[in-house]
């Protein structure tokens, strides 16, 4: 009976032993992971910004996506906005809603070609160091080697040079819409931070189909209803404002082919956009030459946004609802069906609403992933539950293995995520899509789960908080 202390003792310090050795090979792995992770960003983002200013069409034998196109197709159809000239009927890739042209028109009106593409460039690689604060800032890491970890995802990741090397706006609207609703749900919001919130989540929705399904955080997470309401007042604004410049909007008497980086203050404006005869399934293009009213300015956009997504959904989207239904010939069924999971993620989050605000966030970000069409730079959204995923390993009520699986489904959507992916490296690179995206159900499933399990709790056992 007297030796009974000696094995208790002994048995602590096996365990403590244990925990040395196993923290030292996560220290390990994570030392390598950033090792990975800065070869991968320095090689992926200098590839990256050669395209952005070098504009090429191949790099050697292979084809390549022509740099900055999203910023001069955004920059040509901003301008030929303000000027007055039919943007849905003269540029097929315009698909934006006329607040979007809004708010774009800050920087584009009075700038130069040259200067946006600086100004632009630099501001990116500031919004990516943004999201690499907030990640830091929200994933609880709490050694240095974490906080290095993963504040170098968002360089490390693909989706962040093809945005860059684009011109895309994911970039800036992720950093936005997460200081939108990270500010806007803190209790005891005064006057100030309710402005400043709005205003974050206005500008966020120059891209609606990323920053929408967050608007759901906004209006039910969010302890007062007033700075929806004021989100939306200011977009209903915003769109008053740019509407009138299309109302009776005319076609360039010399139209020219499709536009390319102005060199001058103003893009030439290229040639009206075809009708496209249509077959079963097919979303058929709008009749974009009605510009009499507000309406048929509208329905023209809602025409050419169905249109495009279509579209773009058989050019380069994938992983979505819209690649789906195109995949079985139901495309016609496109935005009824996003519309279907807007709503029900509007429905789960008001019945969730008092649950911890990075699961939802993180549940949100994989659905404005797949509720529309995106292509591979929107899958810079993954760093929101990645950031979850993270911080599950570290609060205290998960159970080791709740814990364990968060880890394995972080490495899992992690190992995906890193430059240069598999999309467009591989030459068949469905398998090993199918895996990834498998991955993206997978955190879906999970995180949706231990939102429902939280509801399970007491009141007084759940989290609503953006920090632990």
């Amino acid at each position: 009976m007297q030796l009974d202390p000696a094995p208790t003792r002994n048995q602590s310090l096996v365990s403590r032993m244990r925990r040395a050795i196993d923290d030292d090979k996560i220290r390990a792995a994570l030392m390598a992971a950033i090792a990975l992770m800065c070869v991968v960003s320095v090689v992926w983002l200098s590839y990256q910004s050669w395209r952005y200013f070098s504009i090429p069409k191949q790099l050697g034998s292979q084809r390549i996506s022509r740099g900055a196109i999203d910023l001069q197709n955004r920059f040509a159809e901003t301008r030929a906005w303000f000027r007055g000239e039919n943007v849905y009927a003269i540029h097929p890739d315009a698909v934006y809603p006329p607040a979007s042209y809004a708010l774009l028109g800050i920087v584009f009106n009075r700038l130069r070609w040259k200067i946006v593409q600086l100004l632009w460039y630099g501001l990116s690689l500031a919004s990516v160091g943004v999201l690499s604060w907030q990640v830091v800032r929200h994933s609880l890491a709490q050694s240095r080697v974490e906080r290095v970890f993963v504040g170098l995802m968002p360089f490390a990741f693909y989706a962040t040079g093809a945005t860059l090397g684009n011109g895309q706006l994911v970039v800036f609207v992720l950093p936005l819409v997460l200081s939108a609703v990270l500010l806007l749900t803190r209790p005891g919001l005064n006057t100030w931070d309710t402005w400043r919130g709005a205003l974050l989540m206005l500008f966020a929705l120059v891209q609606p189909t990323i920053a929408a399904p967050f608007f759901w955080l906004v209006l039910f997470v969010a302890p007062r209803i007033k700075p929806a309401v004021l989100v939306v007042a200011m977009y209903l604004g915003l769109t008053a404002l740019a509407v009138p410049f299309q109302i009776g909007a005319t076609i360039p008497a010399k139209p020219v082919g499709k536009t390319r980086a102005p060199a001058d203050a103003a893009a030439p404006a290229p040639k009206p956009t075809p009708a496209l005869a249509t077959t079963s399934g097919e979303v058929p293009p709008p009749d974009a030459l009605q510009t009499d009213g507000p309406v048929q300015i509208l329905n023209t956009w809602s025409g050419r946004a169905t249109h495009g997504a279509y579209h773009g959904s058989l050019k380069g989207g994938y992983a979505s609802a819209h690649d789906l239904l195109a995949a079985v010939g139901l495309a016609r069924w496109n935005w009824p069906v996003s519309l279907a999971i807007l709503l029900g993620l509007g429905a789960w989050i008001f019945r969730n609403r008092q649950a911890d605000l990075w699961l939802l966030l993180a549940v949100t970000a994989i659905v404005a992933r797949i509720w529309t069409y995106h292509r591979w730079y929107d899958d810079l959204l993954f760093i929101v539950p990645l950031i979850s995923l993270f911080r599950m390993t570290k609060l205290p009520r998960y159970s080791p293995q709740t814990k364990t699986m968060a880890a394995g489904l972080f490495c899992w959507i992690w190992l995906f995520l890193l430059s240069p992916g598999v999309l467009y490296t591989l030459r068949s690179p469905d398998v090993l899509v199918g895996i990834q995206v498998t991955g993206w159900i997978a955190a879906l499933v999970f995180l949706a789960y231990q939102v429902h399990r939280e509801r399970q709790l007491p009141s007084d056992s759940c989290l609503k908080t953006a920090d632990a």
